[in-house]
């Protein structure tokens, strides 16, 4: 029994005019299609990443949950450097020419490729050499020297994950990632949690490290698949002819990114610097996972809408367009409310699972709650200005956000996890309604300038 027929089955008679009604819209198809695969890769994976988070904190205690947190914040700030955009930029481009230049779509999938590992590796570098200086003149914690130096090797990874998984959504395998997504998962978690419970802090970067190398393999050889299936050439030979879209779409991606990703460090940083801070950043960290369980779908489901925007903006569907955008930003905003309701509702039990120096942030996860479903709405705006090649605005915006980001941060005192959080709620507040008047305008100007 396949998919379809196993829903049919399950569902009550009453659901079967709404599954004729989508199945009729080949644009509601393919979001529900879509969503259904993001869904169920995400409730498992997400899951056992939760209860991973929970254990390797009562492992570590607050201050190495901490010395965690700011160890991923780094190698993340590093990975914008190194990802360069392309995950987007595979993503935008795969999906745009797969169907009307095959040929193109697979020189565009071969240039990102290798343009990750080539700037993937140099950053990884730059970050090993620099582990000395940042962990004792910028984090205050030089014990951290060698942990950021393996995760010189996790940064490594990533960014190449980052513009595999572009690939795969730009050939709208939503399937095939919510797969690997749980197979991930399924790894990540053993490995996480058995290396802490053997080698500490050091087994715990090293489980992320063996974990992402899972997922690079899977996805390595998925994207061979979607190649064979959707007749686009799985080969290197005159990739640099596409040059151009690493100066013009890339290079505008990876600036944004890093206003983001260089905020979000340096409030990090602001914070494991102050009086306990390291403890503090524990609480935030311990939070901040569940920022990622309330976003993780939506997140998952605006995987697909980058690519299906740029292709209905090619063939010029401006109708459809809208329509996508209005859907999805609804759906993700719902989706993000309704597992954030659960979360607050039971949010001092949920600190108190971390363990007893973990309670008092029952006040900051309620603050994570809030402020991630003003971060959901967002998701679709960003996507939008990026279908249609408004790079330069998403610069500026991204810059804003950064300004406001530290610009309040500095004037909370204490500096502490509930600080933090309150930064992050007036800074996606503030920019929700601003950035959604500027997306209706860029969208007015693509659809005006398509032939």
């Amino acid at each position: 029994m396949n998919v379809k027929a196993t829903i049919e089955a399950v569902l009550p008679p009453y659901f079967k005019p709404l599954i004729e009604r989508i199945e009729a819209s080949p644009l509601v198809y393919r979001l529900a299609k879509g969503m259904f695969w993001s869904l169920g890769g995400a409730v498992i994976a997400r899951g056992l990443g939760l209860i991973a988070s929970i254990l390797v904190a009562r492992m570590l205690g607050k201050s190495g949950f901490g010395e965690l947190g700011i160890i991923q914040s780094t190698v993340g700030m590093f990975g914008t450097f190194a990802g360069f955009g392309l995950g987007m930029t595979a993503t935008k481009f795969i999906a745009q020419y797969r169907t009307t230049d095959p040929v193109k779509a697979g020189r565009i999938r071969a240039l990102s490729s290798l343009f990750a590992w080539a700037t993937s590796g140099v950053t990884s570098l730059v970050l090993f050499f620099m582990a000395p200086w940042l962990a004792e003149h910028t984090l205050a914690a030089p014990q951290l020297t060698g942990l950021l130096q393996i995760g010189a090797l996790l940064l490594l990874l990533t960014a190449v994950n980052g513009a595999q998984i572009g690939a795969l959504s730009g050939f709208e395998a939503f399937k095939t990632v919510a797969k690997i997504s749980l197979w991930s998962g399924l790894a990540n978690f053993p490995l996480m949690v058995g290396g802490v419970y053997f080698a500490g802090l050091t087994g715990a970067v090293w489980g992320m490290v063996i974990a992402t190398g899972i997922n690079w393999l899977l996805n390595h050889l998925a994207i061979r698949k979607e190649c064979t299936k959707a007749s686009v050439p799985y080969t290197h030979e005159g990739c640099w002819t596409d040059k151009g879209i690493l100066w013009k779409f890339s290079l505008p991606a990876v600036i944004s990114g890093n206003f983001l990703s260089l905020s979000d460090w340096a409030l990090n940083a602001m914070l494991v610097n102050a009086p306990g801070g390291y403890g503090e950043m524990g609480l935030f960290n311990a939070a901040k996972q569940w920022q990622v369980f309330i976003l993780y779908v939506p997140l998952a489901i605006s995987n697909m809408t980058l690519p299906i925007l740029s292709n209905l903006l090619g063939e010029g569907n401006r109708r459809q367009y809208n329509k996508m955008v209005v859907v999805n930003s609804i759906a993700l905003t719902v989706l993000a409310l309704v597992a954030a309701l659960p979360v607050a509702l039971f949010s001092s039990n949920i600190m108190a699972a971390y363990g007893r120096d973990f309670i008092k942030g029952q006040n900051v996860l309620l603050l994570v709650c809030f402020y991630s479903c003003w971060w959901a709405a967002n998701i679709v705006i960003g996507q939008v200005l990026w279908s249609t090649g408004s790079s330069g605005l998403a610069m500026i915006l991204a810059a804003i956000r950064a300004v406001i980001l530290l610009g309040s941060f500095s004037f909370i005192t204490p500096k502490n996890a509930y600080g933090i959080a309150l930064a992050y709620t007036i800074t996606y507040v503030s920019m929700t309604v601003y950035q959604g008047i500027l997306s209706v305008r860029s969208v007015n100007k693509s659809f005006l300038s398509t032939p």
